[in-house]
């Protein structure tokens, strides 16, 4: 689109498509439409003497300038349009909780009062933000947004922004032209895939690829989507990351293909499945117009993996790696249309069981003169069992959360422990069978 076109449509507001990961949202976001279980959040702590002023201006500016977060929803004649709404100028809310007795807690709980806020997809808003005093020189940046509009790609997009920004105000600079980040490239760019061969093939391979498949195996009973999943999380040391990728190499796999291959068998350890379904989150950016635009880019794929109880690790791992380079030069069929072509609309199911988020990409940013990292607040819905996997600098984030009308604290803590034991078990011992896995976790007492 050309910049005529962009600036035409920014000063009088347009009825757009939707992109497929928008109305994938849109839609599950209808079963229950004021439902908070949408809301994502992330807060990002600081150390040190904050700017609080150059802070402010490089949030404010960053979230006015993502078309994503400003767009309202509603149904035009039969179709899902989007129309961007002009930003509005409500000042960044403050909150100082460093006088209570328990700063931090009083600020966990105030984010999470704050994803109880019900949505309106036709009216918004789409985000809210706050800067949050936890102490003397200790803040944190709070920001929620619906799933519809940013992905956790598009949050870190928004984050390295708000730091480019904010160091070069603390400066007493200007920072660079901030991007476009309009969502009609992509838009016309997805129009272009779904008008060409790529699409009809990629349709074909799903439909092939699910046609017959079983209902996805899981560790408990399907149940509705609550607001508020229960976590288990662990930070495990920075060593492992390289150790697990040492097993995956003596595999002769990568180490993606070597953590799913360990989640399958885990879930034959766990349940006797012979056939599980596990959810992949891919990104599909790059050679993407989306790579650098904040928004809701990600798409699930579904990979069906056989694990008879003889198999060996090794072997497990091999297939996976096997299907995998298959799955992946059809990924960007969105998830939304393989649960169409099944009949799924308008329901709660799925074609999956546990899903897996590995997060390769690099989290670190920098904001001049301070300390800063990220808390993940809300993944967003979990319908079964979301595996979260995240290598960063001081260690690796392993996290799992779960529905909690389907598992009770006790029973995803013991999920938890018991996969990160099949882990480290098959690291050991690749020639291990699923069988002598399951016998090894049974004995274990997991």
């Amino acid at each position: 689109m050309n910049a005529a076109l962009r600036a035409a449509i920014a000063s009088t507001p347009v009825d757009l498509p939707l992109s497929a990961p928008q109305y994938g949202m849109w839609a599950a976001q209808q079963l229950d439409p004021r439902s908070p279980a949408f809301w994502t959040a992330e807060a990002i702590e600081f150390e040190g003497a904050l700017d609080r002023s150059a802070l402010v201006r490089a949030i404010v500016e960053t979230l006015a300038a993502c078309d994503a977060l400003h767009m309202r929803y509603r149904l035009l004649d039969g179709d899902v349009v989007q129309r961007r709404e002009p930003p509005h100028d409500d000042p960044l809310a403050y909150v100082d909780f460093a006088s209570t007795p328990d700063p931090r807690a009083a600020a966990w709980a105030s984010m999470r009062d704050d994803l109880d806020t019900p949505v309106d997809l036709e009216t918004g808003p789409l985000f809210a933000t706050a800067l949050i005093r936890i102490g003397t020189d200790r803040h944190l940046w709070y920001l929620r947004g619906h799933h519809i509009a940013l992905d956790g790609f598009g949050y870190l997009l928004l984050i390295h922004r708000v730091a480019e920004a904010y160091s070069a105000y603390r400066r007493g600079a200007e920072p660079q032209p901030c991007r476009d980040w309009s969502l009609l490239p992509l838009l016309a760019e997805e129009q272009r895939y779904r008008n060409g061969a790529a699409y009809a093939e990629d349709r074909a391979f799903w439909r092939r690829s699910l046609a017959g498949a079983p209902a996805p195996a899981r560790l408990a009973p399907a149940m509705a989507v609550d607001d508020r999943p229960r976590s288990a999380s662990a930070r495990l040391a920075p060593a492992i990351h390289p150790q697990w990728q040492a097993a995956a190499r003596s595999c002769s796999v990568d180490w993606a293909a070597w953590l799913i291959a360990a989640i399958a068998a885990w879930m034959h350890a766990r349940g006797g499945f012979d056939e599980v379904s596990i959810g992949l989150l891919v990104m599909n950016r790059l050679g993407s117009a989306a790579l650098t635009v904040p928004c809701m880019g990600m798409n699930v794929v579904p990979l069906r993996v056989r694990t008879p109880a003889q198999m060996s690790f090794r072997d497990l791992a091999r297939s996976v790696a096997d299907d995998l380079r298959t799955v992946r030069r059809h990924q960007r069929y969105n998830y939304e249309w393989m649960r169409i072509d099944a009949g799924l609309e308008g329901s709660h199911r799925q074609l999956y069981g546990p899903v897996l988020n590995l997060m390769p990409f690099d989290r670190g940013f920098l904001f001049d003169g301070l300390r800063s990292c990220a808390h993940p607040v809300s993944v967003g819905p979990v319908d079964d069992l979301d595996i979260t996997v995240s290598p960063l600098a001081d260690g690796m984030r392993f996290d799992i959360d779960a529905n909690p009308l389907a598992y009770d604290e006790a029973t995803l803590q013991a999920h938890h422990a018991a996969l990160l034991a099949l882990i480290a078990t098959v690291a050991r011992k690749p020639a291990s069978s699923l069988a002598a896995l399951r016998d090894d976790l049974g004995d274990a007492g997991a």
